[in-house]
């Protein structure tokens, strides 16, 4: 019997775990296009050694660096270790720490081909400087922002859309990573718009949208993913209780024209909002051993991406909902930005069941 720290977690239907494996089976025959702002992160890592005699700040004994793709880029990488084909849409230019990026990709087998390369795009790195002391966890000492504060020209626009045109006729859905970082201007947003709208007339293609700002410019997307603090600032309606969670999920999804919606919701769980507008709740997975959050929305939406076409032909989204879930409870277990693997949500599904 689980114990008392187990009470309000996700918990596992019976035999439930084998449609999650056959799923888990099936996201290697799926093909995903990630639109977004690929944003490099940085960490420098190091020991404080001792305060500066020429300032009160701690100086650090640096001991090593790692480039990881971040924004789009971290879920473009999460969305190819969970076995999809994924293919990136965006801009980079040719800084050492994009170029970084890019080779992740290329080792990672995720199709870069689609990505404009230099031109006036800058791309946006985030730079993490970590210390601790020895056998401490790591702490974030501060963060330095580069690039990503100026929006693309329509001239890269037009080029990264024509790139978008190409890739989306050979994916099953397409997902939407917007980070605030200079892509998704209104000339853009416009014109993807325009492709999206040309395909909805000729098939069925899931969009999955996870955007800060912009969650009511993409109509006819099959879902999004806001947090609480994004569905208030869209709705204006703050979630209290389960009579206002109802209502902001109906109400975005009425403003939005999606079909479904997803709220994230730290630790209450997840709340998804089907067809038909009723609410399916899901509890978080484990309440211990949360390192860091950070990605964790990207390892949510990349598993909505390359598992929903199979789920909803299922006519079970619900199925890719808490296989999300579970996948985003791995991913807090992981210090930074991180992939999770195929082969590590069997195992979180297996520690549930065992624990259930």
């Amino acid at each position: 019997m689980p114990s008392d720290n187990g009470k309000n977690l996700f918990k596992i239907q019976k035999g439930r775990e084998k449609e999650y494996f056959k799923i888990l089976d099936s996201l290697k025959n799926v093909k995903v296009a990630v639109v977004g702002d690929i944003i490099a992160d940085e960490y420098i890592t190091g020991a404080c050694e001792r305060i500066s005699r020429e300032a009160p700040v701690l100086i650090l004994r640096h001991e090593s660096s790692k480039t990881t793709p971040g924004g789009a880029g971290n879920a473009t990488a999460n969305a190819a270790s969970l076995g999809a084909e994924v293919y990136s849409i965006g801009a980079a230019d040719k800084s050492r720490e994009a170029e970084t990026v890019i080779d992740f990709y290329v080792k990672n087998g995720i199709n870069s081909s689609f990505i404009v390369r230099g031109g006036d795009y800058k791309t946006c790195v985030k730079t993490r400087i970590m210390s601790g002391a020895l056998h401490t966890t790591l702490q974030q000492v501060i963060r330095i922002d580069k690039g990503g504060d100026v929006p693309i020209s329509d001239k890269t626009a037009d080029k990264i859309l024509a790139n978008f045109k190409k890739a989306v006729k050979k994916v099953d859905s397409v997902l939407i990573s917007d980070y605030n970082c200079g892509l998704f201007t209104d000339y853009f947003c416009a014109g993807l718009q325009d492709i999206l709208n040309f395909e909805y007339s000729k098939r069925d293609i899931l969009v999955i949208v996870d955007s800060r700002h912009r969650l009511f410019d993409f109509k006819g997307a099959y879902t999004a993913t806001p947090n609480e603090s994004e569905a208030l600032e869209a709705s204006g309606i703050k979630i209290k209780n389960r009579e206002s969670l109802i209502e902001c999920g109906r109400k975005l999804i009425k403003m939005s024209g999606d079909k479904t919606m997803l709220i994230t919701r730290g630790s209450a769980g997840m709340a998804f909002f089907d067809e038909s507008g009723a609410l399916f709740e899901v509890d978080i997975t484990r309440r211990d051993e949360i390192a860091d959050v950070t990605g964790a929305g990207d390892t949510v939406a990349a598993m909505l991406a390359a598992s929903l076409p199979i789920t909803r032909k299922m006519k079970k989204p619900e199925l890719s909902i808490e296989l999300a879930n579970i996948a985003g409870g791995v991913k807090v277990m992981k210090r930074g930005t991180a992939q999770v693997t195929n082969a590590e949500v069997r195992t979180e599904i297996e520690r549930i069941l065992k624990n259930s």
